[in-house]
């Protein structure tokens, strides 16, 4: 892994169209794609998108909540729980995939 890159943890999900969302709770984004690795691509930029508007912003709102938040069990399984409730709701398949992806830092010029 290069140096400053970073591991996240992403849930995937597939709707009926058959369009692939996915979330990084760490981060509170999600993105989309017309396919697995368009999704996987479309999250990287959504998390570092996210990164560098947090680092921007966090010095004139010292009140933001620090990202990216810790990666624990619970924020995890309380993401993957409110997606399979929605599904459910949806009459969708309670199927998700829990991947890790690495997003490469950005050099800033």
């Amino acid at each position: 892994m290069e140096e400053g890159a970073q591991k996240f943890i992403v849930i995937l999900e597939q709707d009926e169209r058959g369009v692939f969302a996915v979330h990084c709770p760490a981060v509170q984004c999600s993105s989309q794609g017309d396919d697995r690795a368009e999704a996987l691509v479309m999250i990287v930029d959504a998390i570092q998108g996210m990164l560098e508007v947090y680092e921007e912003d966090k010095e004139s709102n010292p009140s933001l909540i620090p990202l990216p938040m810790a990666e624990t069990p619970e924020l995890i399984s309380d993401e993957v729980r409110e997606i399979l409730e929605f599904r459910v709701e949806c009459e969708l398949p309670m199927i998700l995939e829990i991947v890790e992806v690495i997003v490469p830092a950005r050099v800033l010029v």
